[in-house]
């Protein structure tokens, strides 16, 4: 044997080493391990042998035949109608006040009715104020003009083409937030009108579930109302909380504020107290030595209007301060980056508040006007937390982020944990129906095409566990369908093994040796095999690259079969028959 033939080998038995070892977790995920323990990937680990690897790299079950998680989020429209039109307002303000400097003049937002009420200081402006704010303003509409009072509404056009885009840009922004953490036959599909449906397979902890898709991210920054710096202090002393409380007024933070242990105790305790314009935010005191959970809560009395949110978010990244603490970089896009020059210089010495989801994260004092459009959420380190820890919590924060802003608060109404549809005797019959379809194949091709037959088999069940591999080096979840799209990939596969054995034929029926017939069998065959390859491979990419969930994850099993058959057809059964005809010198082939 000359020595490409012995490379060649080489690499076939380095790769079939290879497949075998990353098969190691789905083997003993599938076969070892009860069925209730498949989905502990800690219990994975310690089975595992110290050499094999990961657990992380298993073959997922899919949620028709493992169970899994069975999520229902419902997009609070209006919600997001009502802040959108009080920063129209603000902005419309700003506008006419300061930027054309038409005259004074108030807005006035009724959340309810999606209405701007314009009030001119000096009703012979509001001619000109009319005319400028219809024109510039294009998705709101004249409601009334009443001498100096104009009344504005958003466009129905414009309200319903909202509603429409707030649901379809929450599901993607979904999709995308899950398909970040790994490929998975997920199904996100609109429910209703304002309703989204998420089944995650594989997902057993509905706790889990909800802090990997229920997270909002819904990020606003708003000032600190610092004038009333005792506000707190003596809305306590004239009217104590209810006997048994434990809210007290703590200094923590350098200036007076309320902490107690109960969030809705203490939301309670403040309703009604609070000024107009005002609202009572808290932020969550972590408990160091457990995840998710709040020791106690401080508040902070905030300005209710919103001047910038997330939507104006383009970029966030996690990184290391120079004091070695995590931190969160954010940078605006052009419209945010004014808006928060303009908030920073007209703030110098107050407190700005980073709010998330509704909880403050932090509330740092602005020293100076803070230009070119970044903004930093410093993570801080206490407690127990590692900094290794610390800084997975910056990443999770900044993946959220960056996955996109979600247009409307979105809330979970509905959250289960689901069985398997079948549960067990469905895997038994998915696997009966793709054994009996593989051996069929193996079966057809070793009685039609004899030795040559066989070895197609070795190659195909080779090009199997390829596939298998494959996915599992991705993380790809298998379901009831993805069985059935396995067997169909074997049979593929077959192709160009019959292509390749026909050309010997023909070769053999023209008189050529049997070393003739073979070397211009695969030559032959070859161009017309990796040509329908590869424009396969072309389509595959595609839809990798455009497709989402179920998609993305027969894209993902189409490539690595095409791979693996033309790896297999074409290297590894030209190997073997290369040794039984140039090596043993035989005269004839079994074809």
């Amino acid at each position: 044997m000359d020595r490409g033939w012995w490379w060649k080998f080489g690499l076939i038995v380095a790769v079939t080493v290879a497949t075998v070892w990353l098969l190691i977790p789905t083997y003993v995920s599938l076969v070892v391990m009860k069925p209730s323990e498949r989905n502990n990937l800690a219990l994975l680990e310690e089975k595992l042998p110290a050499w094999a690897p990961p657990a992380r790299y298993r073959l997922n079950l899919g949620l028709d035949l493992q169970g899994g998680i069975h999520m229902v989020m419902r997009v609070d429209t209006k919600t997001a109608l009502q802040k959108r039109t009080e920063r129209r307002g603000l902005q419309v303000a700003r506008w006419i006040t300061q930027d054309k400097k038409l005259g004074e003049v108030t807005v006035d937002t009724d959340p309810e009715r999606l209405e701007l009420t314009i009030t001119a200081k000096d009703p012979a402006t509001m001619d000109a104020i009319e005319k400028e704010v219809v024109t510039t303003f294009t998705d709101f509409t004249r409601v009334s003009r009443e001498g100096g009072k104009l009344v504005l509404r958003p466009d129905e056009s414009q309200v319903t083409r909202f509603e429409q885009e707030a649901v379809d840009q929450a599901m993607l922004v979904i999709r995308n937030r899950i398909d970040k953490w790994g490929v998975a036959e997920l199904d996100v599909r609109k429910l209703g009108t304002d309703s989204i449906q998420i089944s995650l397979p594989g997902r057993s902890d509905p706790e889990q579930a909800k802090e990997l898709v229920g997270t909002t991210a819904q990020l606003e920054f708003r000032m600190v109302d610092d004038t009333n710096a005792a506000f707190f202090q003596e809305m306590l002393q004239k009217t104590p909380p209810p006997e048994g409380s434990t809210i007290t007024v703590t200094d923590e933070e350098g200036f007076p504020q309320l902490k107690g242990p109960n969030r809705e105790a203490m939301l309670a305790y403040v309703k009604d107290k609070v000024p107009e314009g005002r609202e009572v935010l808290l932020e969550c005191v972590a408990n160091p030595l457990k995840k998710n959970e709040c020791l106690a809560y401080r508040s902070y009395l905030v300005h209710r209007e919103v001047p910038l949110t997330g939507e104006s978010v383009e970029s966030a990244n996690a990184n290391i301060s120079q004091i070695n603490e995590p931190e969160v970089n954010i940078t605006f896009d052009a419209v945010g980056a004014r808006e928060f020059e303009r908030l920073t210089e007209a703030g110098v010495g107050r407190r700005m508040a980073i709010v998330l989801d509704e909880y403050v994260q932090s509330a740092p004092r602005i020293n100076e006007k803070i230009g070119g459009g970044s903004a930093r959420i410093t993570m801080g380190r206490a407690g127990a937390k590692s900094f290794d820890e610390w800084f997975q919590d910056a990443q999770t924060l900044a993946l959220v982020l960056k996955a996109g802003a979600l247009p409307a608060p979105v809330t979970v109404g509905e959250i289960r944990q689901v069985g398997a549809s079948l549960g067990e005797e469905l895997i038994k019959k998915g696997s009966l129906a793709a054994l009996v379809g593989v051996l069929m194949v193996i079966i057809f091709m070793a009685i039609y095409y004899r030795k040559s037959g066989l070895i197609a088999d070795v190659a195909l069940l080779l090009n199997g566990l390829l596939i298998l591999a494959g996915l599992s080096l991705f993380n790809a979840t298998l379901t009831l369908p993805g069985i059935a799209g396995f067997v169909l990939t074997l049979g593929v596969a077959v192709d160009a093994n019959v292509l390749i054995n026909e050309r010997i034929r023909e070769e053999l029926d023209h008189g050529k040796t049997a070393r003739q017939a073979v070397d211009q069998g695969y030559d032959r065959a070859f161009w017309t095999i990796f040509d329908a390859h590869v424009t396969m491979l072309i389509a595959g990419f595609i839809l990798f690259a455009t497709g989402t969930g179920p998609i993305r994850g027969f894209a993902t099993t189409l490539i690595i079969g095409l791979v693996a058959s033309l790896f297999t057809s074409i290297m590894v059964t030209r190997v073997i028959i290369t040794y039984f005809v140039h090596g043993r010198n035989a005269q004839t082939v079994s074809v």
